[in-house]
């Protein structure tokens, strides 16, 4: 299954990432391989839609790379996910309780 297939709430662990290597260099230093867990936080505004990496952060990915990770859902957890309220400077894109990150 592709991470641009998950559902809000949806946990999964990454398998592959399949983007060329500077794409794919650039997902890693953010934290994007092979054995992560995250979560889909949510769809965003525009190509993007925001996951949550190994309950640390959350972080917006566009949806075209996000058709190139190959990730296995673990399931869905209720309740609110993301301990951060909002933010200055990240812009509009909201997080996993649909509050402005």
């Amino acid at each position: 299954m592709k991470l641009s297939e998950l559902e809000r709430g949806q946990k999964a662990i990454i398998e592959s990432v399949d983007l060329e290597d500077e794409t794919k260099r650039r997902l890693s230093n953010m934290g994007i391989s092979r054995g992560v867990v995250l979560r889909v936080c949510g769809k965003t505004f525009g190509n993007s839609m925001s996951v949550k990496l190994d309950c640390s952060y959350c972080m917006a990915i566009s949806k075209d790379e996000a058709k190139h990770i190959e990730v296995t859902p673990l399931g869905k957890e209720g309740g609110e996910f993301c301990p951060r309220k909002k933010r200055k400077g990240f812009g509009n894109f909201f997080c996993c309780n649909n509050n402005p990150v």
